[in-house]
């Protein structure tokens, strides 16, 4: 019998009906345990996270299996209970069905009932794991821990989401291009009291203008040329949850007024009807442009940027924190030599320095695709090619770099301070030394 097969505690003062309820569970091949008092079981059952069910008589002296149960739901709330009474006590039977993953068996015990009762809570216990594993990796992917950073101005980042994250309030995201405003936006979402309801996402500048209201407000049939059935907005989908729009600074100035009315009042009306519906999202709204500045140039609604910036997070560029550099370093080269099944087990000390001295305009976007490049090409442990150069080459005014969003410092090219590219530092020459002791063999520090 396998050890990771679920547990079954069984807890009962009478050592008989202890040993009759443990064998009828073990006829189908199920691992039990019979402990005589409660605090022994829930020892057990919490230095043990195989225990999947405790079945335990109601009636014992000293604490009653209702007091178990309780115990339980605080320490382990994924473990079933199964109450064993002859009482017929229905005011403790309700008790304990306010506990969440209880139930209860009669006595005089019918066996069949027994292992079919116990099957069910199983069956609970199974689906409370899978539900407590997909929330533990819904954290990892897009709670705190996926925004990766250990220096002063991610730990200060964290510090304003961890403080805004539990409220209502409408929350601003800006930074450049490429910094993870939209993993952020995920964050707050996953780490409020709406974590359990819908998290929907618009890019504003990536929906063309002539459909973007009925993609925000939704339509009714025939509400224009090619509207054959009822549509529902992005706004109303969002209802109980999190409303992020990307790009926010691209929405059309006659939209912005439509939008700060239902900001206001809560209620939307759909493109073409006649009744508005009540509406009740969190907004998370996000942007690369300084939204001043199109207040002044006429392009945006200095009322609206009064609603949307209740709180603002700013996200800095990569260029500002190069301590993180190693360490996202070292997350993308993992998740793509798995994904790509390379044997590449970290990055020299010459990549890891022009990685640390480069600009970084594409910010944490950029690193991320010349990393994947880099694992690629990488023939076995070391790279025979180099990647591709992280910009086009430039032909004419169109490709004239502009000046990023929000004030920062202008990007020097495409080299860093140590005057090299990424891939003229062969960042494909992976060797077998970690990136964390590529970086004490000699890469440079953050800035």
């Amino acid at each position: 019998m396998s050890a990771t097969e679920p547990l079954i505690l069984v807890v009962d003062d009478d050592a008989g009906s202890r040993k009759a309820m443990a064998l009828t569970l073990q006829t189908d091949g199920r691992r039990v345990e019979e402990f005589a008092d409660a605090d022994a079981a829930l020892e057990r059952a919490i230095e043990d996270p195989s225990v999947a069910l405790v079945v335990t008589d109601l009636k014992m002296p000293g604490k009653s299996g209702l007091d178990l149960a309780a115990d339980l739901a605080a320490a382990r709330p994924d473990v079933s209970v199964l109450l064993v009474t002859a009482h017929g006590d229905v005011e403790t039977l309700l008790s304990a069905r306010t506990l969440g993953t209880v139930d209860y068996v009669a006595k005089p015990l019918a066996k069949d009932d027994l292992r079919l009762r116990a099957e069910a809570a199983l069956s609970r216990s199974r689906q409370a794991g899978e539900i407590k594993d997909l929330r533990e990796r819904l954290d990892k992917r897009f709670g705190f821990e996926a925004i990766l950073g250990i220096s002063k101005q991610m730990e200060e980042l964290f510090a304003r989401l961890r403080v805004v994250a539990p409220a209502k309030t409408t929350v601003l995201v800006v930074g450049e291009s490429g910094t993870g405003k939209e993993l952020v936006a995920n964050a707050l979402h996953h780490n409020s009291p709406r974590r359990g309801r819908v998290f929907v996402a618009l890019n504003c500048g990536a929906i063309p203008r002539e459909i973007i209201e009925s993609e925000l407000f939704g339509h009714e049939r025939g509400a224009f040329t090619g509207a054959l059935v009822k549509r529902v907005g992005r706004i109303e989908q969002a209802h109980g949850g999190t409303l992020f729009l990307d790009e926010v600074s691209e929405m059309p100035p006659d939209l912005q007024v439509k939008f700060l009315r239902v900001l206001e009042e809560k209620r939307v009306t759909p493109v073409g009807g006649n009744e508005s519906r009540d509406v009740d999202f969190r907004l998370v709204a996000a942007t690369n442009r300084d939204l001043i500045a199109e207040i002044d140039a006429g392009r945006f609604r200095q009322d609206l940027y009064y609603r949307l910036s209740v709180v603002t997070v700013e996200i800095p560029p990569l260029r500002d924190r190069r301590d993180d550099i190693p360490l996202l370093v070292e997350r993308f080269r993992d998740v793509f030599a798995k994904e790509h099944g390379k044997p590449v087990t970290g990055v020299t000390p010459a990549a890891l320095s022009a990685l640390v001295a480069y600009e970084w305009p594409g910010n944490v976007r950029e690193l991320k695709n010349v990393l994947e490049s880099a694992i690629l090409f990488a023939a076995g442990a070391r790279a025979q090619e180099r990647p591709r150069e992280p910009h086009p080459p430039r032909r004419g005014r169109a490709h004239r770099r502009q000046r990023p969003a929000g004030g920062g410092a202008r990007p020097r090219g495409r080299t860093g301070r140590g005057g090299l590219r990424p891939s003229e530092a062969r960042l494909g020459g992976m060797a077998g030394r970690p990136v964390r002791d590529a970086g004490r063999a000699g890469g440079p520090g953050g800035s």
